[in-house]
């Protein structure tokens, strides 16, 4: 009797292998094949063909749903790369990789067919020869693998150094993808790409219903798709005729996952431009200190844009010192400067990275204050619903009308969100037009668009705004800008803190003056004979960093050494506790000196949604070291008795 072929399989379970199955048809590598796992039937990705198995028995395929693979060679060579990279079962990412419709088995069709109908025209500018010298540098490296990294002031023109380049490389039949970080700024990207590619272009970011999804997935793999641009996931996008790889802001945290299979696609790029020996472009006015070492160690070519096309200048930044004004958020002289902006017909922008009314619901007679049941921390309220709202857990409560604690009827609000900040505008801009962004008013879909063409209309107005507005727009009006709250991240414990917090207050500042008039930011501060203002107020991001990387080099932080972090949750605090506690002795026991493991320590917020959370961190200068102790970890792992409460995963390279 004629035994039937036998393919290997990775099913998306949170299994460190791959399965055997029967296969009487003729089945492609990267094909998709429904098969029965336990009592269910999943989805899996065909990874071999192999003569013997070392299960004794197996089943055999219930359907095949491919006639080609739908992850090509190139694919898989990359997401097995990033499934060692980061220590994540192959399943799980393969399976991430793919839009949900094709996970879910359906067929792999384009539904609707996008027609190519952009109204392109000419470059609106000349460039500058900094410009120039960028897009030349990198087109001579177009056949090979190589690194730039694009460090324009904000404003500077990178986006036409990338557009200009994409131009060129179409021509010759090649695909570009281009990564942001916010699918805020997806559809600016977008209008600009279309308007000048000759080519299809596609999104691939979070708020696509699945159909338009799988579209743009599949468009991308047959080649119809000229532009890729997307938000993060985006990097695992089939491109057979990849040319080029860009990544803009490289320096967002949002690039890096921070659920389930945790990888930077920053990180990625790197590897993705490799495979397909391509050039990357990581284009950035406020580089990472990852960034600017692997400059340092010649991995990338620093191409430099240091001044803003045309007669546009860097906006002047001034410090407003908190300790001689009595108002709480708006100082006089803050309010003073936005007057004399919207009298001028210009657009005026306020930065507060606080969603909500309040961040403290409190009582002044005894001084409780609300806190959520399930975490460790405040409750934010939210005046246009009247809730208390926990930003961790997502739990609402309606605020008590007297404290439950002294049943005294003192109950406060303390502090400032964006939505208290907008309430309080309107008191002193009664006539004027304000427009709030953040998660709260972006949550109908389009609606961040809507705000982005209220405010590209040109009209007066005040931007009220969280990070969102922090990341790349460019706002033609916009004059004036004001920093409110910065200084918490002042005082913060965490080692990027203070390298974060020049990062958004020389992107905040850069929103300003991006036209023909000359911007102007303010920064509120109790703190303004702090250094990191200096340096801002130079826009000598650069000169800062460099100050930074030493001080990183002195103490072996990163990007001078490399971690990992193992996390534990349960909802009893032992278990998760004494899992790592376990975890600490078997590495301990792993001969490797140059890993040093730290810990367990509780989390920043230890207790989260019911689940208390225990961090374990291992670091090493020797990146080969780390990773030989995470795979020793691997292997004798499931010899630790835990209890079956405890949920764990690693995060290689983590950023928080």
């Amino acid at each position: 009797m004629q035994r039937l072929p036998i393919i290997e399989v990775a099913i998306p379970v949170p299994l460190y292998k791959s399965f055997d199955y029967l296969c009487d048809e003729d089945v492609t590598i990267g094909a998709r094949v429904r098969v029965s796992f336990g009592r269910k039937k999943v989805v899996g990705i065909v990874l071999s063909h192999k003569d013997k198995s070392d299960f004794k028995s197996l089943k055999s395929v219930d359907e095949v749903l491919d006639k080609e693979g739908i992850l090509s060679a190139e694919i898989l060579e990359f997401l097995f790369w990033s499934a060692n990279y980061y220590h994540h079962p192959i399943g799980e990412v393969l399976t991430s990789a793919m839009p949900k419709n094709l996970r879910l088995g359906k067929p792999a069709e384009i539904k609707k067919a996008r027609a190519f109908d952009n109204q392109i025209g000419p470059a609106e500018f000349e460039i500058t020869s900094e410009q120039n010298n960028a897009i030349e540098t990198i087109l001579s490296a177009k056949d090979s693998f190589s690194g730039f990294l694009l460090h324009g002031v904000t404003g500077s023109g990178k986006t036409e150094v990338y557009l200009r380049i994409t131009e060129s490389l179409l021509k010759q039949g090649k695909q570009v993808l281009v990564l942001v970080p916010e699918i805020g700024l997806t559809p600016q990207m977008i209008s600009r790409f279309e308007k000048r590619i000759d080519g299809t272009v596609v999104a691939i970011h979070s708020q696509l219903n699945e159909t338009q999804k799988t579209d743009a997935y599949l468009m991308a793999k047959n080649g119809e798709a000229s532009v890729v641009l997307g938000t993060r996931s985006a990097i695992f996008s089939p491109m057979p005729n990849l040319g080029l790889v860009i990544v803009d802001e490289e320096h967002d945290g949002s690039f890096k996952q921070q659920s389930s299979f945790r990888y930077s696609a920053r990180d990625l790029s790197f590897i993705r431009a490799k495979l397909a020996n391509v050039p990357l472009i990581l284009g950035t006015a406020t580089p990472s200190l990852e960034t600017l070492k692997n400059v340092v160690d010649k991995k990338l070519t620093r191409l430099v844009l240091s001044t803003r096309p045309g007669t546009t200048v860097m906006p002047e930044v001034s410090l407003i010192d908190m300790r001689t004004q009595s108002a709480e958020a708006l100082s006089l002289p803050l309010i003073d400067k936005m007057k004399r902006h919207l009298n001028n017909n210009n657009q005026v922008m306020l930065f507060i990275n606080r969603r909500g009314y309040a961040p403290v619901f409190y009582c002044t007679a005894c001084d409780w204050k609300a806190q959520c049941d399930h975490c460790d921390s405040q409750m934010v309220y939210h005046r246009h619903i009247n809730r208390l709202k926990c930003h961790h857990c997502g739990v609402e409560k309606m605020p008590d009308s007297s404290c439950p604690s002294c049943k005294q009827s003192t109950l406060k609000v303390l502090g400032y969100g964006t939505e208290r900040l907008e309430e309080n505008l309107e008191s002193h801009f009664p006539n004027t037009s304000i427009i709030r962004i953040d998660r709260d008013t972006t949550r109908r879909k389009k609606a961040f668009a809507q705000h982005l063409a209220q405010i590209n209309s040109g009209k007066p107005c005040i931007i009220v705004g969280t990070q969102m507005l922090a990341k790349g727009h460019d706002f033609s009006q916009l004059a004036f800008v004001g920093i409110l709250d910065v200084d918490v991240g002042l005082l913060s414990l965490d080692f990027r803190a203070t390298e974060n917090l020049a990062q958004l207050l020389i992107q905040v500042s850069g929103r300003a003056g991006r036209s023909e008039h000359k911007g102007e930011v303010a920064i509120q501060t109790r703190y303004p004979n702090h250094p990191i203002f200096g340096y801002v107020r130079q826009a000598n991001y650069t000169k800062y960093a460099s100050t930074l990387l030493k001080e990183r080099q002195q103490t072996l932080l990163p990007p001078f050494s490399h971690q990992a972090m193992i996390c534990a949750n349960a909802k009893n605090k032992t278990q998760a506790e004494s899992f790592l506690n376990e975890v600490a002795q078997l590495l301990r026991s792993i001969d490797l000196p140059t890993v040093e493991i730290w810990g367990p320590v509780p989390g920043v917020i230890e207790k989260k949604a019911d689940y208390y959370y225990f961090n374990l961190y291992l670091q090493s200068v020797e990146r080969k070291a780390l990773h030989r102790m995470l795979n020793t970890l691997f292997k004798h792992v499931d010899n630790i008795k835990a209890s079956g409460s405890v949920r764990w995963f690693l995060d290689v390279d983590p950023i928080e």
